[in-house]
């Protein structure tokens, strides 16, 4: 798979963007925290090590188009006819990509908590609230800050549980699913070739 340059990765070295992450074992052997991000994540493709791949990708994507990402992969994963709260959950996770506003950052959350944090959309919701802003409630005297790894862990969370959707496909999936993150970290839509 060609990753191409990536221009849009938030860390240019692979030990920030893992800052944090469980990596797998196998994962491990391949770490070489001075090198390129971009050479990291290759190097997780080309060993099919798709779960480490998609969760880098999360944490390195900035927080906007990691939201984005897992939106694409929860729409896609979605039945035909969609239980009503993923809807909701997938429409402001979208709303916020489209718009990232504070109100549409919070109407992010109770469509997540409806879906009791479970579901690819939930997950697509949460990566919009954990953004930015304050986790704590809009009249609250006290600012909560996200920390900086949830969107991106809430982005793959997402990304998986939409890729578990069809277990005999998951690798397709997985490929799948990393072909959009790369076509967003070159600047594309995330739909090419869709």
């Amino acid at each position: 798979m060609d990753i191409g340059l990536l221009p849009k990765l938030r860390f240019a070295r692979a030990a920030e963007a893992v800052a944090g992450l469980d990596l797998s074992d196998e994962a491990k052997a391949l770490f070489a925290p001075n090198a390129p991000t971009s050479a990291f994540l290759k190097a997780l493709i080309d060993a099919e090590l798709y779960v480490d791949a998609i969760r880098l990708l999360g944490m390195a994507l900035p927080r906007r188009e990691a939201v984005w990402w897992s939106c694409l992969s929860a729409r896609g994963a979605l039945p035909p006819e969609p239980a009503p709260s993923d809807g909701a959950a997938l429409q402001a996770a979208e709303a916020w990509v489209y718009r990232p506003t504070e109100e549409n950052r919070r109407a992010c959350f109770a469509p997540a908590e409806a879906m009791n944090f479970e579901t690819a959309c939930a997950y697509a919701a949460m990566a919009a609230f954990w953004s930015g802003g304050s986790l704590a409630p809009p009249d609250a005297a006290v600012v909560v800050p996200p920390g900086d790894g949830l969107t991106g862990t809430a982005a793959a969370a997402a990304v998986l549980i939409a890729a578990a959707a069809v277990p005999k496909e998951v690798k397709a999936r997985y490929r799948a699913s990393l072909a959009q993150a790369l076509d967003i970290a070159n600047g594309g839509s995330g739909k090419a070739g869709t």
